[in-house]
């Protein structure tokens, strides 16, 4: 099943935060490249300054005193003072573990003397970091803020275009098939593009209405139609049944109200499909072999002419909780198109527990017949002109199965037959 897509809410946080994100990674890096600098390179330099300074003078005054401030010691390689640390250190720069902490050592030669600087960085490095941390957070709230504005006033911008579509979204239509809304709290504060929406929806929203309802007077119509002369044909059956007939009379009276009923029930499944409700559901499990079997029977009297082999096979009673007339007429309609497709007659039934399979051996069907065997009117082209029908059979089986929850199979070979299976999801 896939995922429910997310909102336009949801993308604007998602941007803004990477953006933030992108923004405060930058900013950090800038400022961490820039203490390096500080420490890399400005420190370095400023030792090199103090020892040309230092020598400079000592070239002049041998006695000159050896550097020492807050952060800065100088010592001579042969002095009797030099931490044990700094003896042996080469000319350069250099890190040296000392007392706990981790100086910078600058080591100079001039005039057969060794001067050995030791820089205590760490106070430098701190107060880089210190006055990196200030700007830094100056610098994001100015970015931060801005962006935050922008991102108010994009929600803001699309907060129409959100209402607008969880409303559109709860819409349901009613049994007048009125699916407009109300959008009066929307109109106040939408902008051009929404109010197009608006009233394209409302133009949208009438013109269904008006088919909707068109469509249901038509079915109204029809149903009233349909049935005015079915109930004349009932009544007048009745009254044959109750006329002293000879036997043949009695059973194509008999054939005449079969199929009378087949009609009205082929009506009812029809205008029941036309309306786009789910069947109803059976309370009580019908005898599927004894269905099928009616329906065999049926076909046979629909085609008195031919010789028809259909054989039913059921390894037992099978029952199942499925409406009877939609079940029928979906069997009815897979029989027939077996029947007028295939010459021979040859035709096996199989039911299971949950599954019937109808197969016959007649001329099969190419895959290009096969993608279209499911739309209204269509025939097998060799079939056309010899079979009778509008094909509509499976049209409606398709639907019938769609709207049942039911599942439908057709597999079919040229010249090896076609077998259709229909499945039940109870």
């Amino acid at each position: 099943m896939r995922n429910k897509p997310k909102g336009i809410n949801h993308k604007l946080f998602k941007v803004m935060g990477i953006q933030l994100a992108l923004i405060s990674l930058v900013t950090l890096l800038s400022v961490y490249g820039a203490a390096k600098v500080v420490e890399d390179v400005l420190i370095k330099e400023a030792l090199d300054g103090e020892a040309d300074f230092f020598w400079q003078h000592y070239e002049k005054d041998k006695t000159k005193a050896l550097p020492k401030t807050l952060n800065l010691t100088g010592y001579f390689a042969d002095s009797k003072n030099l931490p044990e640390a700094l003896k042996g250190v080469k000319e350069g720069y250099h890190s040296v573990a000392l007392d706990d902490d981790k100086p910078l050592v600058h080591v100079s030669n001039r005039f057969g003397k060794t001067l050995i600087l030791v820089f205590k960085e760490g106070q430098v490095a701190r107060l880089a970091f210190y006055f990196g941390v200030a700007p830094l957070a100056f610098v994001l709230l100015i970015i931060y803020l801005p962006a935050w504005i922008s991102f108010m006033m994009s929600r803001r911008a699309i907060s129409p275009v959100v209402k607008l579509a969880k409303l559109v979204d709860n819409i349901e239509i009613s049994e007048t098939a009125d699916i407009s809304a109300d959008f009066s709290e929307i109109e106040g504060k939408a902008d051009a593009e929404v109010l197009t929406l608006i009233k394209a929806f409302e133009h949208y929203s009438k013109e269904v209405t008006h088919y909707v309802r068109r469509e249901k007077n038509f079915t109204r119509y029809a149903s009233h139609e349909l049935r005015t002369p079915l109930a004349v044909m009932k009544g007048s059956i009745a009254l044959l049944t109750k006329q002293d007939l000879s036997e043949n009379s009695q059973k194509i009276v008999s054939r005449m109200s079969k199929v009378v009923n087949d009609m009205e029930r082929l009506i009812d499944a029809l205008l029941l499909l036309s309306r786009n409700e789910k069947g109803p559901a059976q309370d009580e499990a019908i005898d599927l072999v004894e269905v099928v079997n009616a329906e065999i029977e049926k076909i046979r009297l629909n085609y008195p002419s031919r010789d028809l082999a259909i054989t039913l096979n059921s390894e037992a009673i099978v029952h199942s909780k499925v409406p009877q007339y939609l079940f029928s007429i979906c069997v009815t309609n897979i029989l027939n198109n077996a029947v007028n497709y295939d010459e021979t007659g040859h035709i096996n039934v199989t039911i299971t527990e949950n599954k019937v399979v109808i197969k016959d051996s007649g001329q099969g069907m190419s895959e290009n017949e096969l993608e279209r065997i499911y739309n209204p009117f269509y025939r097998g082209e060799q079939f056309r002109d010899t079979t009778k029908g509008f094909g509509l059979g499976m049209a409606i089986v398709k639907t019938i199965c769609e709207r049942m929850s039911w599942e439908i199979k057709v597999e079919s070979q040229l010249s090896k037959g076609t077998k259709v299976t229909l499945k039940f999801n109870e």
